[in-house]
C-alpha cells in the first residue's frame, strides 16, 4: 500500500490537472493508478489537504486546492509543498534551481510566486525544476537559507 504522502501527492496532481467532482471520482483515478482506498479515507485527505469544491460553469462544480489568501496561508502552503515535493535545492549567483517530483515544479512555483517577495524576481517552472530569480547573489543566499530551513 502506497504511503499517505504518496497518495495526498497523487490526489492533488490529479484535482489540477484533471476535472474531478466528486470523492468518488477521486477514488477512482486512484484505483487506476493502483491505489484502492474507501470513501472515507478520500474523505479525511480532501480535509486534510484542504480541498474544495469549486464552480466550474454550467451548474457544474470540480475539486481544486484551496486558493491561499493571506500571507500566512502562503508561507504554511509553501512549507507544505516543500515538505512534500522539494527534493534538492542548488544555486549559481542569484537563481536557485529546485528540484521537485516529476509534475509539481509548476504548483511550487506558483506558491513562490504567491510570497509576493521583493528579493524574488520571478520563477520559471518546467517538469521536475524550478529556477528562482533573486534580485542579487546575496538575496539568493538568504533565500537558499529560508529554503533549506523549509526542507528540515
Amino acid at each position: 500500500m502506497p504511503s499517505k504522502e504518496y497518495r495526498q501527492r497523487l490526489i492533488a496532481e490529479l484535482v489540477e490537472n484533471e476535472f474531478l467532482s466528486t470523492q468518488a471520482q477521486i477514488a477512482e483515478k486512484l484505483a487506476e493508478r493502483g491505489i484502492r482506498v474507501t470513501q472515507a479515507t478520500i474523505s479525511r485527505d480532501v480535509t486534510e489537504m484542504r480541498l474544495v469544491r469549486v464552480p466550474a460553469g454550467k451548474g457544474q462544480h470540480r475539486y481544486r486546492v484551496t486558493p491561499l489568501t493571506g500571507q500566512e496561508d502562503v508561507e504554511a502552503e509553501l512549507r507544505q509543498r516543500f515538505k512534500l515535493f522539494v527534493r534538492d535545492l542548488d544555486r549559481g549567483e542569484n537563481i536557485i534551481a529546485v528540484k521537485v517530483d516529476e509534475g509539481h515544479a509548476s504548483g511550487v512555483a506558483y506558491v513562490i510566486d504567491k510570497l509576493e517577495r521583493d528579493d524574488i524576481v520571478g520563477t520559471l517552472a518546467g517538469q521536475d525544476t524550478i529556477l528562482v530569480v533573486a534580485r542579487s547573489a546575496d538575496a539568493a543566499q538568504a533565500l537558499m537559507e529560508e529554503f533549506e530551513a523549509l526542507l528540515e
